[in-house]
């Protein structure tokens, strides 16, 4: 995760080892024996959330990244709603964001109209929320409200100031 993240957005080995659950998981995607990625998952009553994915270096711009959101869709598109996402804002001078974001509305996700935080150990990080639908619906502001509270919860509980930054987004 080292070579994928920015130091800001990791969690500590002790820290996933904390979170792992039924509801907080990680999958690892193949193509035949070779590991091609994984995905790192929040899995809500309504919704997905995807913490971290990854396709490593050797494998990208090979459409894995593509299979891998058509894998979640599948999965989940019976009982979940769709999927929640957390992505860098746009800097014109680090081309990989725009490459990022493209990636993702080339895949359906939404940017949703909200001035997101990302909660971490040092206070937090302006990023954009995005949406992949799966039965062609965004969410409710007041839907997305109460998935971002269990989110926090659940996948941040251990971010002391927490509740500062969900108030900072909602108000």
């Amino acid at each position: 995760m080292v070579n994928q993240f920015p130091v800001a957005e990791l969690k500590s080995y002790q820290d996933f080892v904390d979170k792992f659950s039924r509801d907080y998981c990680l999958y690892e995607f193949y193509d035949n024996e070779f590991l091609v990625g994984y995905v790192v998952l929040f899995i809500d009553s309504d919704y997905i959330f995807i913490d971290y994915i990854a396709i490593f270096k050797e494998f990208h711009s090979k459409g894995y990244g593509t299979k891998i959101l058509k894998t979640l869709k599948d999965m989940f598109m019976l009982d979940k709603k769709g999927c929640f996402l957390e992505v860098e804002k746009v800097d014109v001078n680090f081309p990989n964001t725009i490459k990022r974001v493209n990636f993702y509305k080339n895949n359906g996700a939404v940017c949703l109209n909200i001035n997101y935080l990302y909660p971490n150990r040092d206070g937090c990080l302006p990023m954009d929320l995005y949406f992949i639908p799966y039965n062609q619906q965004l969410p409710k502001l007041s839907d997305i409200k109460v998935f971002v509270k269990n989110l926090f919860n659940k996948v941040h509980f251990d971010i002391e100031h927490k509740e500062e930054v969900f108030n900072k987004i909602f108000g």
